[in-house]
This record gives structure tokens, C-alpha cells and sequence, in this order.
């Protein structure tokens, strides 16, 4: 077999955010709850507290942190961890890029006890391959592999992967036999390649029947990349189709869109672009807090980017820049401070800026 193409790729997650709604107080989410909802003042022992089992692993809450290429680096996991989240993923890692030991792909698999628990996420088309390849996530620590059939950038989707074909179910059990019954196995994808595609949900029974522990499903289609609204109906209509736990994912920006998920039969959310910039939305989503004071975001800004700096050395500084204005817009960074960050020249100005 020739080797193919692996080179890391930038998604539209990180290359075309949608702006990130405001914050909701706790009055306007309370009011915008469903009948029966928990009331977002309240405790936080609500359905976002309670437990969940996905095929071996537990977890305690049900808000969890998509994967996302170029962005979920460990330091991005740690920063969302610290606001709450209860499950993060490692960047989309190839699975052909295992297989064929790239280093720089190998170094995706790099997990640190504080991140789990984690869940790694390979993307691929043929069957072996991703075999051998959460194999291997296995044995870096793996809590949990997911099967990316979501991705709706063309690079990926040319290669047969990133989608659902008739080849997904065979995939799916070659996958969970490979990883062995200690790390659950599980699917993210969306409704189909374009309007009117309803493979997804005709899919997801035989993915669930060949070993797929939970489903995540990002209701657009390929072809609308992150426009629009997400078409929660489909996420609704799987919850009560299949007999495993449906992770909602799409247009997740706060306690009210969470809560109002679960209530309609999702087991859990991920929350994905909306936390770029923004990692206590985490807190807000959970438990109602109110976004920290202008002094706590600049420190979580701070603490994020020693830590990616201290982790990625000068690949670090390119790396930062994708974040720069969205914590601008999230208000942890004025727009002179911003500017001078994405013009840094290098890690010592970047930690000069900050006061690292």
C-alpha cells in the first residue's frame, strides 16, 4: 500500500468561526429554559451533573469538548478542563499517519494523566489502518476512540474518509476489535454530504450493531460546512432510534442550548467553536456561573499560553495567533494587546506581552 497524504490540515472550525453568541445571564436562561427544565440559579444537579456510561467508560458530567484539527492541543484541553469540561478529545489525528509512524503525527498521541479523561479521534478510510491505529491510541491511554465521519473539509473527504459510505459499519467493528473492550468506541458525524442526505441517520443503527458505543451527531449536511443552523430534529429523531447514548453537537452557545438538548433526548453535548477564546463558557454551561472579571480571563489567556508555549516551543507562536482575537472578542484581551500578539515575532515577545 502507498502512503498516503497525511499532512495536518486546517478545518472550518478554525479557519471561518462563526461570531460567538454573548453569554447568557442567569435570568435570560431561566426564561428561555423548556417547561420542566432545571431552573439555571439553581443547584447544578441537573441532567448536565448527572452521570453517563459510554460502552467501559464514566464519566460524571455531560458536557464535553469537541476535537477540532489545528485547535485541541493539550494545552487547549487543559484550559477547557480547568472551566469544567468532562470529557476533551486530542486534535483529528490520521489514522495513515499512525500506521506509518509520522512522527509529528505520533506526537498527537502524547496525553498527560490531567487530561483524562480523553477520547482520541482518527480519521481514515480503510478499515486496517484505523485498526491499527487505535490500537495504538489504546496503548497511549486512549479512554476512548471516535471515528471521524464529519469532516466536511474537501482535502479529507477526497480520500474516502470523513463521511459515512457502506464501508463505515465494517470500519466501525474493525475499530472496536482492535481496540479491546476497554476503550469505547464511538462515531461523530453529521446528516449527510448535502441537502436532502439522510445517510447519517440511515447509517447509525449499523454503526451501533458493529460496536459503536455512543453516536455524536453534528446535524448540517457537508455542503453546509458551519452555516446555518444546526437541525436538531435529526439529533431528537436518533436519540429515540438508537439504544446508545446521542451526543449532541452543533450550535451549542450556552446553559439554555445545552439543557434544551438533553431535554429532547440527547445524552450529552460537545461544545466546539463557541468555546474558542471562551473556555469558561464550560462553567457557564454547567453550572450558570457568570463569565470571570476581566483580571481572571487575562490570567486563564496567560496561564493557556505558557503552557502551549512551554509544550510546542516556537511552533507555539503560530499556534497562538488563531486564538489571539477570538479572546479579543470574548473580552480577555483589549484590541491594542491583540494586535501586538498577532505580531509577535516570537515566543520571548509573546511572553513579554503577557508579563510571562
Amino acid at each position: 500500500m502507498t502512503a498516503p497524504d497525511f499532512a495536518a490540515h486546517e478545518p472550518a472550525d478554525a479557519a471561518a468561526p462563526e461570531p460567538v453568541a454573548a453569554a447568557h445571564d442567569a435570568a435570560g436562561v431561566a426564561d428561555s429554559l423548556p417547561a420542566g427544565a432545571p431552573d439555571a440559579a439553581g443547584p447544578p444537579h441537573d441532567r448536565l451533573h448527572e452521570s453517563l456510561r459510554i460502552g467501559s467508560l464514566d464519566l460524571d458530567r455531560r458536557a464535553f469538548m469537541a476535537p477540532m484539527a489545528g485547535i485541541s492541543t493539550p494545552a487547549f484541553r487543559r484550559s477547557v478542563r480547568r472551566f469544567g469540561a468532562g470529557l476533551v478529545y486530542t486534535e483529528m489525528i490520521s489514522a495513515y499517519g499512525v500506521h506509518y509512524d509520522n512522527r509529528r503525527t505520533l506526537d498527537y498521541l502524547a496525553c498527560g494523566e490531567e487530561q483524562h479523561p480523553v477520547g482520541f479521534q482518527l480519521f481514515g478510510a480503510d478499515a486496517d489502518v484505523l485498526a491499527d491505529a487505535a490500537a495504538r491510541c489504546a496503548r497511549a491511554g486512549a479512554d476512548l476512540v471516535d471515528i471521524n465521519m464529519a469532516c466536511p473539509v474537501r482535502k479529507v473527504l477526497k480520500t474516502g474518509a470523513g463521511h459515512v459510505d457502506v464501508h463505515a459499519a465494517g470500519i466501525v467493528r474493525a475499530v472496536a476489535e482492535a481496540a479491546g473492550p476497554d476503550v469505547a468506541v464511538t462515531v461523530k458525524m453529521r446528516s449527510g454530504l448535502r441537502e436532502g442526505d439522510e445517510a447519517g441517520r440511515r447509517t447509525a443503527p449499523l454503526l451501533v450493531a458493529a460496536g459503536a458505543a455512543a453516536v455524536c451527531i453534528h446535524p448540517r449536511t457537508a455542503a453546509q460546512l458551519y452555516r446555518g443552523r444546526a437541525d436538531h430534529a435529526v439529533t431528537r429523531a436518533l436519540a429515540q432510534e438508537l439504544d446508545v447514548p446521542v451526543i449532541a453537537s452543533g450550535d451549542v452557545d450556552g446553559r439554555a442550548a445545552a439543557l434544551a438538548l438533553l431535554e429532547g433526548g440527547a445524552a450529552a453535548v460537545m461544545l466546539a467553536r463557541h468555546a474558542l477564546g471562551r473556555p469558561w463558557l464550560f462553567a457557564e454551561v454547567l453550572d450558570g456561573v457568570p463569565e470571570p472579571d476581566l483580571a481572571d480571563r487575562l490570567a486563564e489567556v496567560r496561564r493557556f499560553a505558557a503552557d502551549a508555549l512551554r509544550d510546542m516551543g516556537p511552533r507555539g507562536v503560530g499556534h497562538l495567533r488563531q486564538f489571539w482575537q477570538r479572546f479579543r472578542r470574548n473580552g480577555a484581551l483589549d484590541r491594542p494587546l491583540a494586535q501586538a500578539l498577532m505580531r509577535a515575532p516570537d515566543a520571548a515577545a509573546v511572553r513579554g506581552l503577557l508579563g510571562l
